[in-house]
Formats: C-alpha cells, sequence, structure tokens
C-alpha cells in the first residue's frame, strides 16, 4: 500500500527567509521512509506539520517524536508518564521487555528511575520505550539516533523493521546513512522544499546523487 503524504506548508513570522512548501507526494510505503537534508532544511518542521495536520483530523494521525526530549518526557518516570498519556494501568511485563529490548540492563529498576539522573542518551531510549509501549499504526521520528550507540542503533533499526511489517506507516528524520539506506523511500528537502523523493535504491544507485548536499553522515 502506498504512502501519501498531503501538501504541507509553514510560514515564520520572525523567520522570513525560510517556509515550508511541499506538494503532495506519494511513496512506495514499503518499508519506512527517511527523511534528509542539511541543518535549517526543513525536516522537523516538516514532520511537525503532518503531525499538525493529522491533530486537525484532515489524515490519519501521526504520532510524534520530537528531536528536543523536552517537549515530549513531561513526568518523573517512564511509569508515570506511560499512564498519563494513556490513562490507564500499564502492561508491566511487556515495558519491562521494551526496556530490555532498548539496552537497560536493571529493565525493572528503571520503571520509577527519574528522567532528569538519566544521560542524553538513555532519555532518548526511554522516550523511545514511550513510542513503542504505545504502538502506533503512522510514527514520525525525529533523528532517534541522537546520544545511541551503533549498537543501540542496530537494536532501534530492528525495531523499525518490525513495526512496518505489522503495515505500520513510519517516517525517520535522520542525518545516519544507515538509517537512511535501510528506508524504502527518501525524502530530501533543501530549504523548506522537496529536491528529489522516491525509491532509496535508485536515488542512491544514480551518481549524480551526493549524499553530502543532503547532510547525511557516512561515518
Amino acid at each position: 500500500m502506498s504512502l501519501i503524504i498531503p501538501a504541507l506548508k509553514k510560514l515564520y513570522s520572525d523567520n522570513s527567509d525560510f517556509n515550508l512548501d511541499s506538494d503532495e507526494l506519494t511513496l512506495s510505503g514499503e518499508g519506512y521512509t527517511c527523511i534528509i537534508g542539511k541543518n535549517g532544511s526543513g525536516k522537523s518542521t516538516f514532520g511537525e506539520a503532518l503531525a499538525a495536520l493529522s491533530v486537525a483530523g484532515i489524515e490519519d494521525k501521526w504520532y510524534y517524536l520530537p528531536q528536543h526530549l523536552d517537549r515530549f518526557l513531561f513526568a518523573e518516570n517512564v511509569r508515570e508518564q506511560l499512564s498519563a498519556l494513556l490513562s490507564q494501568q500499564i502492561e508491566e511485563a511487556k515495558l519491562v521487555s521494551l526496556i530490555e529490548e532498548l539496552g537497560f540492563s536493571n529493565a525493572a529498576g528503571m520503571l520509577e528511575f527519574p528522567f532528569l539522573l538519566m544521560s542524553g542518551g538513555e532519555r532518548r531510549r526511554m522516550a523511545l520505550v514511550c513510542v513503542f509501549y504505545l504502538d502506533p499504526t503512522h510514527l514520525i521520528l525525529d533523528e532517534p539516533e541522537i546520544g545511541v550507540t551503533a549498537k543501540e542503533n542496530m537494536v532501534l533499526l530492528s525495531k523499525l523493521h518490525n513495526l512496518t511489517a505489522r503495515n505500520a506507516k513510519l517516517i525517520v528524520i535522520s542525518h545516519n546513512y544507515e538509517f537512511m539506506r535501510q528506508s524504502s523511500d527518501i525524502i530530501c528537502l533543501i530549504n523548506g522544499k522537496i529536491a528529489k523523493a522516491g525509491r532509496t535504491q535508485e536515488l542512491i544507485s544514480d551518481p549524480l546523487f551526493k549524499l553530502d548536499e543532503y547532510g547525511v553522515r557516512i561515518n
């Protein structure tokens, strides 16, 4: 089933030099889509605009995990975070299993461990635990690899493929080459506009397609 991204527009009153202006886009939707572009190209704005449309009921609801975690982790610990998001009893066994999968050795002990005492990478992984527990059908992850080790990123990539295997629609905003390489489709942004879009393997096989133009880190 294809993935249709609606036309997105956003203006900033305090920054007249930038605006997001992208036309409707149809992608394969076979795996996950990766959005690439240099810093300031509009990647986060793209994700936020798509999520905002979802809230308005125009499209299926996209769940957005922002790059800046202080906009997401509002509770004291993961148990309180999920209880507030869901307003229901938490399945502790499911939650502990997810915490273990994301690389925490004492998973049960992390249920009430304060976010404020975690490193940046630990907080990132715990935010991902929350998202995977919610099991959304439409998900946008904004640079989920920040502060996470290469080994933990391999686990994260496996989780992403598991989600798409269950027909979840997934968009990953990333500078990481491996996240881009394993995607099914790419959206390339330059200054708020789509410069290129299409199947990942077709684009990266094109000798005229230069990854450094879009800020992708190969190493």
